[in-house]
């Protein structure tokens, strides 16, 4: 029943706030993971590395970091929420009350600069199906005067890029530990952290398993992270949509547990 009241929220306005999802113990636990990784990569001597948004501070690939970053998505509720947006009826392959969802995109961001309002679905489009969401955990209260993200409710349905200039903005406020899921549909942006404190928080794009990862993360997940993960987990991290070489090796993207790709 709680995951259905979630869902009609994101549906009906684009998105929502799940209170107190984290522990205050588990925020603490991910806040000390993030910084601890965040001075690793600030040693990179990689130019281009730095050259991204240098105020805003952010970790990359937390699925290449830690297995904790990946065992948030193992929660029922977020199961529950992203199989009903981003699941495909029709993969074949599983059951089809297993979830076939894949991420996408995964890093921490403590943003200074102003973000202005844009969607993340590259393109608009209208109707009860998307393919692709945004999952938010604060690790740190996010307040107007920090750089809160901002929304225009109800434009996840519109079918238009956004209007920068839109009367309709929202401010988008929550604790540390609150969890804020938003159709990537829906018109976003963040204001500008005028504090002297950080706002992280962990950004997860998750989408439906057709759509091409960020980053070749069956490639790039360390061997020490993928032994620990389940084969639901693997899927997640899109161990089960890999496209193969050629007809000789396979003629299906999808796959199941029993034929997921290994490492």
């Amino acid at each position: 029943m709680k995951s259905k009241k979630y869902i009609e929220q994101i549906k009906k306005n684009g998105f929502t706030l799940v209170p107190g999802f984290l522990s205050k113990l588990k925020i603490r636990k991910l806040i000390k993971l993030v910084n601890n990784f965040y001075e690793i990569d600030s040693r990179r001597k990689n130019p281009t590395f730095k050259q991204h948004k240098n105020k805003d501070k952010t970790v990359y690939n937390l699925q290449y970091k830690d297995y904790e970053f990946i065992k948030l998505f193992s929660n029922k509720l977020i199961q529950d929420i992203a199989k009903s947006f981003l699941n495909d009826p029709f993969y074949q392959f599983l059951k089809p009350d297993k979830e076939n969802y894949i991420l996408k995109y995964y890093n921490a961001r403590s943003s200074v600069n102003k973000l202005d309002l844009h969607i993340d679905t590259y393109m608009p489009f209208k109707g009860k199906k998307t393919y692709m969401m945004q999952f938010i955990f604060l690790l740190d209260d996010s307040t107007v005067e920090n750089g809160c993200s901002v929304v225009v409710p109800k434009s996840h349905n519109s079918g238009k890029f956004c209007n920068r200039n839109s009367k309709k903005i929202r401010n988008l406020t929550g604790k540390a530990g609150d969890l804020i899921i938003w159709d990537s549909r829906l018109w976003h942006g963040a204001r500008i952290n005028k504090s002297q404190n950080t706002r992280w928080a962990l950004v997860a794009t998750l989408t439906s398993w057709f759509i091409k990862q960020s980053m070749d993360i069956p490639k790039g997940i360390p061997k020490k992270i993928y032994s620990k993960c389940t084969s639901k987990e693997k899927l997640f991290l899109g161990f089960c949509s890999v496209p193969p070489k050629n007809e000789f090796e396979g003629i299906n993207t999808k796959a199941n547990y029993s034929n997921l790709l290994k490492i």
